[in-house]
């Protein structure tokens, strides 16, 4: 059986991004046939074997990224892998260079105008459709999936159906995969105290570490407010389904809430967040705060308070969110994948 081959990561430093926009490729795949295999690190394989919806084999990695070259190669040719799939910011030059000169097509899913893209037979970026001039001029080569139908999002998210805002009654904070700003507790708390009647839900990622949410839980037993913490949530789609607003980091989470027409605000919390952060805000269904190097937890507790009072504004947002959903980009990546072969 054919299969694809993946390299990517996730810890806490770098959140589970990568890693999760390849299990949805990962996922399409085996709609078709496809095998995958994945050489990640021993923390992203943690993270991964905590979810009930995995698929893939999972590998672990070698931390030399000049052995690790070798090691990918060995794997193909072992898999006859129709692919390699790289994903993941700590992957060097060289190590692209080594793959894209191998006999295997190299996928690239970049967000940054990684160092290497020249190596690729094709580049991956849903939110880089106004980097397509950079792209050809470094690699006129390659294949170019650029732009929203090329969204990345798990299985879950193409069989739900997002409810009319009347019929949601919770309030999310989810501030990503491991939250490394530390900026969840702080948030939870300024936002319970500033909306004491609305039922909250906070949710934490898998590679958090144990004294932040050992922290969150204390507050949450010591408050007297309704909150409801998910660890580690297993079924994103529903949950962001019966959100009737969001409060999320801007990464690849404001993907998933616009396929579930779900207003939100989104945090910057990282560079490379804010072009696509700018385009969403046009869009008309979510607001902005830079939170690059500190969070104004006071304006985002009134700016929320007084979105969550106007159910009027709330369903526009959530109207406009509709029109942006995306949620068949894994099938239209892997079709472009296919094409290479």
């Amino acid at each position: 059986m054919s299969s694809l081959l993946f390299c990517t990561g996730g810890n806490k430093e770098s959140g589970i991004g990568h890693l999760m926009r390849c299990q949805a490729l990962a996922q399409a795949a085996q709609d078709h046939g496809i095998d995958a295999v994945f050489v990640v690190s021993e923390a992203a394989r943690e993270i991964a074997l905590s979810r009930h919806d995995w698929c893939g084999k999972l590998m672990t990695d070698t931390a030399d990224q000049n052995a690790l070259a070798t090691e990918l190669l060995g794997v193909a040719r072992d898999i006859d892998a129709i692919a390699i799939v790289v994903d993941g910011y700590a992957f060097n030059e060289r190590l692209l260079q080594s793959l894209g000169e191998s006999s295997y097509p190299l996928v690239l899913l970049d967000d940054i105008r990684q160092p290497g893209v020249q190596f690729a037979n094709l580049i991956c970026n849903p939110a880089g459709r106004e980097w397509q001039d950079y792209y050809q001029q470094q690699n006129p080569q390659a294949t170019l999936c650029l732009g929203a139908e090329y969204r990345l999002l798990r299985r879950e998210f193409t069989a739900t159906i997002p409810l009319p805002i009347e019929r949601r009654f919770s309030l999310t904070i989810n501030l990503g995969g491991s939250d490394p700003l530390d900026y969840t507790l702080p948030l939870l708390r300024a936002i319970s105290e500033a909306l004491t009647d609305a039922p909250i839900r906070v949710v934490t990622g898998p590679a958090m570490n144990c004294e932040q949410i050992e922290a969150i839980k204390a507050y949450i037993n010591d408050s007297a407010y309704a909150i409801q913490h998910v660890h580690n949530c297993q079924d994103m789609a529903d949950l962001w389904s019966n959100s009737r607003l969001a409060i999320t980091a801007a990464g690849g989470s404001q993907f998933e809430l616009a396929a579930c027409h779900t207003p939100a605000v989104l945090l910057v919390v990282a560079e490379n967040q804010r072009n696509t952060t700018e385009q969403s805000v046009k869009q008309g269904w979510c607001m902005m705060y830079d939170a690059l190097d500190c969070i104004d937890l006071d304006q985002i507790s009134k700016h929320v308070t007084s979105m969550w009072h106007d159910g009027e504004k709330l369903s526009r947002m959530s109207l406009a969110a509709s029109d942006y959903a995306t949620k068949d980009g894994a099938f239209c990546l892997l079709n472009s994948i296919l094409d290479l072969s």
